[in-house]
């Protein structure tokens, strides 16, 4: 192959940081595939209330707010790293999944294309804590907090490090179209 001086471009690796990009945009696509994603993840998690607010549509903001279980203090230090669920253990495990989110890819890919922060308090936990994610899904940060049991995500720059990915999110007409499809 050739680039456009006619120059003969050998193979190469792409940097690890791109592949991470990558991947993660073949999961989240789109502000409203955030959203469908984590409103599973309450679902699974047995909510009964969830509240989503966005602003932007989406694109500079999302949260979303519910009253299910929470998550173990534990296991937010590991929620956000590649391939790591609660839901199986193994292959044999997908014949019985009764869940939405189940592959550990979610959430990471989330981290790479935005900043996070979960807020969270199951009913094991004495007090909520906060906890901000790195692009890598790792805990960077953590503080104790007032919040009842649940659980909070708080997505910001969605797409930061994807500007084209993110000119393309901001019309408003595909904005609502996207939202339109995951209406329940």
């Amino acid at each position: 192959m050739t680039d456009a001086k006619g120059k003969v471009m050998s193979m190469k690796q792409l940097p690890s940081e791109t592949i991470k990009l990558i991947s993660s945009t073949q999961v989240i696509t789109s502000a409203s595939s955030v959203v469908k994603e984590l409103m599973e993840n309450s679902i699974d998690a047995n909510a009964t209330i969830i509240d989503i607010r966005l602003d932007n549509y989406g694109l500079d903001k999302i949260e979303i707010r519910d009253n299910g279980v929470g998550i173990s203090h534990s296991d937010v230090y590991v929620m956000c790293l590649r391939n790591y669920t609660s839901k199986i253990s193994e292959i044999s495990d997908l014949g019985k999944l009764t869940y939405y989110g189940f592959r550990g890819e979610a959430l990471s890919s989330i981290c790479a294309v935005a900043d996070v922060t979960v807020i969270t308090k199951s009913d094991f936990d004495e007090y909520a804590k906060s906890f901000t994610m790195d692009s890598n899904g790792r805990v960077k940060d953590s503080t104790i907090c007032h919040h009842q049991k649940g659980t909070v995500i708080k997505i910001v720059n969605l797409f930061k490090k994807l500007p084209v990915r993110k000119q393309m999110y901001s019309s408003k007409k595909h904005c609502v179209n996207a939202f339109r499809r995951i209406e329940i």
